[in-house]
């Protein structure tokens, strides 16, 4: 089923990559479907879609899928009003669609059928969020005779080492972040509300080209900081109050990510020393981070760092992939990230956000974090911006 007049109306495609990149990608992607012996995965995460094919849309509450066969050309399955941005944004145009009065599930099983997968293996992300337990078990009744399997981490394991034409991307969103972090600290004052901190932010970081980022602003003040992954509260700052930012640029969709911490003046001890740890324990792990090198070891020199600072370092992941990113995150977690016992190894351009907490529940959290690249020796910082606590 095709929109209206779509295919009589010339759309100029808007590719971040060229399609000799989408297609070494699909190449390796196909790769990993052959290594877990399936006929074709069905990809229902966006940012996976985005990565193989360049569709992008903010509209993928809606149900879509991108349909990556062992051989022949894939196609795209969307909601009506989306397959306009197939023909904007996708290398790949074989596409069709469903009205909002129609089951897009009925759509899969159907297109299944007629591609030869009606007794096939075919493998489904799991882990997605948008593929629902509902969906799966309507699946497997409207094709009882497929062998459902788990295509889960195949693209992922392909995503998290970055071309690099996407480190260009990520470098121009470091520089965003960088901005924006000094457009925020500039703002801080006693007598300024979180609001105005966080509008400011988000001003300048659209100016400089940034698109709709994965999470808002992190903006917090006193107590507040001590509360995770707290967002602007309208609160107004106070003399000798901590101030915590923590926020990403966002260029065709890849992230880069910085926080600082803050204090409006008078300055007192224990915020510093928290600065003081939570800074020598990122420049410790930078200065730790080279290729083949297990994830988990560098972590742990992160984490007795902390510990011998004073502080508690021996739950909390320290640092995460970042590259793709639609809300509800900017990162890339559930790929690799930094943690006890990670035994993964780490390869050049590898792209981290590694944000250094000090956390004391009830005070204040405290922390600084880059954006760094593994490269062939070692590590480079992909953020710009002075680490220290900057007293306002």
């Amino acid at each position: 089923m095709k929109v209206s007049g779509i295919d009589t109306i010339k759309v100029e495609k808007d590719l971040a990559f060229t399609i000799q990149e989408y297609q070494r990608r699909l190449k390796a992607v196909r790769e990993g479907i052959a290594a877990r012996d399936l006929d074709i995965l069905v990809v229902t995460i966006p940012e996976n879609m985005l990565y193989l094919s360049g569709y992008n849309t903010l509209g993928y509450a809606s149900a879509q899928y991108l349909l990556i066969p062992l051989q022949g050309e894939p196609l795209h399955i969307t909601r009506g009003i989306e397959e306009v941005n197939v023909r904007a944004y996708s290398w790949i145009d074989n596409s069709t669609s469903y009205m909002d009065h129609e089951a897009p599930l009925e759509l899969l099983a159907e297109t299944l059928r007629n591609l030869g997968f009606a007794k096939a293996k075919v493998g489904f992300e799991k882990k997605s969020w948008f593929f629902s337990i509902a969906d799966y078990e309507g699946l497997k009744t409207l094709l009882p005779d497929v062998r459902f399997e788990d295509g889960s981490m195949i693209v992922e394991a392909v995503r998290v080492v970055k071309s690099d034409a996407e480190i260009d991307y990520i470098r121009q969103a470091a520089r965003i972040a960088a901005a924006g972090i000094e457009a925020g600290i500039n703002q801080i004052r006693a007598g300024v509300n979180e609001n105005e901190i966080a509008a400011e932010i988000q001003r300048v970081v659209t100016l400089k080209g940034s698109e709709y980022t994965g999470y808002p602003p992190f903006v917090t003040s006193g107590v507040r900081t001590s509360y995770a992954h707290g967002t602007w509260s309208g609160r107004q700052i106070q003399p000798g109050d901590p101030v915590f930012l923590e926020l990403s640029g966002t260029v065709r969709r890849y992230s880069a990510a910085i926080m600082r911490a803050s204090v409006v003046s008078p300055s007192n001890r224990e915020l510093e020393k928290m600065e003081d740890v939570s800074r020598r324990a990122l420049e410790n792990m930078i200065d730790g981070i080279r290729p083949d090198r297990p994830l988990g070891e560098v972590w742990t020199i992160w984490s007795q760092t902390v510990n011998d600072g004073g502080y508690e370092g021996r739950f909390k992941r320290t640092g995460y992939s970042i590259g793709i990113s639609y809300p509800p995150d900017w990162g890339e977690g559930h790929i690799l990230s930094f943690k006890r016992g990670e035994t993964r190894i780490l390869k050049p351009n590898m792209v981290f956000h590694i944000p250094s907490m000090v956390k004391a529940f009830g005070f204040a959290d405290v922390g600084t974090s880059e954006t760094v690249r593994v490269t062939e020796t070692g590590c480079e910082i992909l953020t710009n911006y002075k680490r220290q606590l900057y007293v306002r």
